[in-house]
């Protein structure tokens, strides 16, 4: 179904790691699409840090809005920060974790999503 949406009126809710921050969701399996999942995370400065993991079938784009992070992917290390594009092809170990004194918000893309998306969190993690 095609849809112009305004970003104020979008759906906000806490991401599931609790003190973590914030998603923002745009395109999603509850609009009928399994193609691409959309959405604006919001981490808070001082909160959990990202869990390593994977998932298995979709690639992953982050497009970094505001704020800095470390981004861990297969056991290196990078800083990202504003105007970064990061891409992570299916199967590859990441976390992410916002270490600025600000807000650091990120678009994120997963493709494909809905049925076929996972979230594979590595052993040895809460």
């Amino acid at each position: 179904m095609f849809r112009i949406m305004k970003f104020a009126e979008m759906p906000t809710k806490p991401m599931s790691e609790k003190g973590r921050g914030e998603q923002v969701s745009f395109v999603n399996p509850s609009m009928g699409t399994e193609k691409i999942d959309v959405h604006l995370n919001r981490l808070v400065s001082g909160g959990p840090k990202g869990k390593i993991h994977r998932h298995t079938n979709a690639d992953n784009v982050y497009i970094v809005r505001r704020g800095q992070g470390r981004l861990i992917v297969e056991g290196k290390e990078y800083t990202i920060e504003t105007d970064d594009v990061v891409y992570i092809p299916a199967g590859m170990r990441h976390s992410l974790s916002n270490v600025s004194n600000e807000v650091f918000e990120i678009f994120e893309i997963y493709a494909p999503s809905g049925r076929h998306f996972d979230f594979v969190i590595e052993p040895g993690q809460n």
